[in-house]
């Protein structure tokens, strides 16, 4: 369980180490009719849930988080957030994601995420898997935002949902994610 956790750790890292040099460095002026170079960060509160069920475990809630996401050129994103999450116990969700959005006021997003959820379960005993099973419910899907907006360097996004897919080997488990709000400041 800690190799997935030193792994989520370092993927933020990464993450952020990239940002950062990333501004650092001098970029050409844009063409004309094009967004300014360069990346933005975002700094934002989130609340919602997120469930991962299966046949062997289920596990999630509802809470809250923090997170960080680069915007470069007003289009592309990167992001990581972890969340705190009560329901089933105390839960830790990691999410990682990359995806685009929409230039303006209106900045619908669409992203492919990694979510790591970490913490309590309920665990089950099947034919296939005769004993709990150990470490972080791991899923790769998709998350759609529909109602984000973008006003002079605040963000507010009013829905995210999301899915995802994650394997208990055998068998496979499916992630649910609901965003209700998140309030984002540029700097």
């Amino acid at each position: 369980m800690r190799r997935f956790e030193t792994g989520g750790l370092l993927a933020c890292a990464l993450v952020l180490l990239s940002t950062a040099s990333a501004q650092a460095q001098e970029m050409a002026p844009a063409p004309e009719g094009m967004p300014p170079p360069g990346h933005q960060l975002t700094l934002y509160g989130r609340a919602g849930g997120m469930v991962y069920l299966s046949d062997a475990i289920t596990t999630g809630g509802f809470g809250g988080g923090v997170g960080v996401r680069d915007t470069l050129r007003d289009r592309f994103i990167l992001q990581a957030d972890l969340s705190f999450l009560m329901g089933i116990g105390n839960v830790g969700a990691l999410r990682l994601g990359a995806g685009v959005q929409r230039s303006g006021t209106w900045t619908p997003a669409v992203l492919a995420t990694l979510s790591v959820v970490m913490g309590d379960r309920l665990t089950f005993l099947t034919p296939e898997h005769p004993t709990p099973l150990r470490g972080p419910a791991v899923s790769l899907g998709v998350s759609v935002a529909p109602l984000r907006f973008t006003q002079k360097g605040m963000q507010l996004s009013l829905l995210e949902l999301g899915v995802g897919a994650g394997s208990n080997l055998p068998g496979m488990g499916l992630a649910w994610h609901l965003g209700l709000l998140e309030v984002g400041t540029h700097f």
